[in-house]
């Protein structure tokens, strides 16, 4: 009896291997030179890119954070600057996509911007702006509330392309929380 059970059973085995992506980008802004006495109303060469150095074509946001938010929208509204993404000279609407500016951690205020299309591998963006300017109007003392450290950071983010959407918006709304 113990042969003919084994003569009727079998198995089988499948491994399946994933082989998985690779996301890496680089930041740069080969014009940027920090200036010793910022002066408001006076652009300053800043032109962020990004180039997808991974294996994988990439959905792009750059996000652009100002410190001393409050100050900052205060000195702007004394002003009636409601726009204050008019700081950024030389915006490329063409490529790039802005969303409204959010409030961050920390009396920040976040730019975000997506970049149209998905970057290919060994590619780069075009720059997101050319330079940077503080509104003309803001004084002494605008800039005194605002702060002596003020200051504007550019952070870079990335995510693979895939059949699971389409567009920018619809990879850092799944991924992104």
């Amino acid at each position: 009896i113990g042969g003919t059970l084994a003569y009727f059973t079998d198995s089988k085995e499948t491994t399946n291997t994933f082989t998985m992506g690779s996301v890496e980008i680089e930041l740069t802004e080969s014009n940027w030179s920090a200036p010793a006495n910022t002066v408001p109303g006076v652009s300053y060469a800043k032109n962020p890119v990004v180039k997808n150095t991974g294996m994988n074509d990439a959905w792009i946001r750059v996000d652009v954070i100002l410190s001393d938010a409050a100050a900052f929208k205060t000195a702007a509204a004394k002003y009636t600057n409601t726009e204050l993404s008019s700081m950024f000279v030389g915006l490329d609407t063409t490529n790039w996509t802005a969303l409204t500016p959010a409030d961050g951690a920390n009396d920040t205020l976040i730019f975000s911007f997506y970049y149209k299309t998905a970057l290919a591998k060994e590619t780069s963006t075009s720059a997101l702006f050319t330079a940077v300017k503080i509104p003309g109007k803001f004084t002494n003392a605008d800039m005194t509330d605002i702060g002596t450290d003020f200051t504007i950071t550019v952070q870079a983010h990335a995510i693979q392309t895939s059949d699971d959407y389409t567009t920018v918006e619809e990879a850092f709304a799944k991924y992104v929380q």
